[in-house]
């Protein structure tokens, strides 16, 4: 099983001596917007199912519970998901952290990106499969829609219709 943590002793403190120091990358732009669409299921940790915490490897729970116990770092930490590849994020307003990610895959920003753009084909390919199937059916009915009549005729005169 592949595990990733993101926690930083280093990171510097924040802008203000008021605010927490803040040592987990922040997910920005084009990062943020592939992880949102590859991992579509949120759940808040509170409320993630029995389930999902007890799959946990032992690194990710240390990792959520320092993350949990650091007073006012996060309004909140969410678990984004897809089968088989969570992952948590931290949460402070819109600003979204990576704290850890696990799962069956070990997966790049680029992995992802290609994924996804396959999915998108993969939909858009059966969409009009299915579209040209349809339009194929509607051709063939009416180009033979003169020959109708009498089978019609013909399956109620034999008893076949009913």
């Amino acid at each position: 099983m592949f595990i990733e943590t993101y926690h930083d002793e280093r990171s510097a403190p924040g802008p203000s001596s008021v605010e927490p120091a803040i040592s987990y990358p922040e997910l920005l732009g084009e990062e943020l917007r592939l992880w949102q669409s590859y991992l579509p299921e949120r759940v808040d940790l509170k409320d993630a199912p029995l389930q999902l915490k007890a799959g946990m490897p032992h690194l990710v729970t240390e990792q959520l519970q320092n993350a949990q116990n650091a007073p006012g770092l996060f309004d909140r930490i969410e678990i984004w998901s897809r089968s088989g590849d969570p992952m948590a994020v931290g949460i402070i307003g819109e600003r979204v952290f990576s704290i850890a990610r696990w799962g069956d895959a070990e997966l790049t920003i680029g992995q992802v990106k290609r994924g996804l753009l396959v999915e998108q084909w993969t939909v858009r390919v059966i969409f009009a499969l299915i579209v040209l199937i349809f339009l194929v059916g509607i051709w063939a009915l009416v180009s033979q829609w003169g020959q109708f009549p009498d089978l019609i005729q013909t399956a109620f005169s034999q008893g076949d219709f009913w």
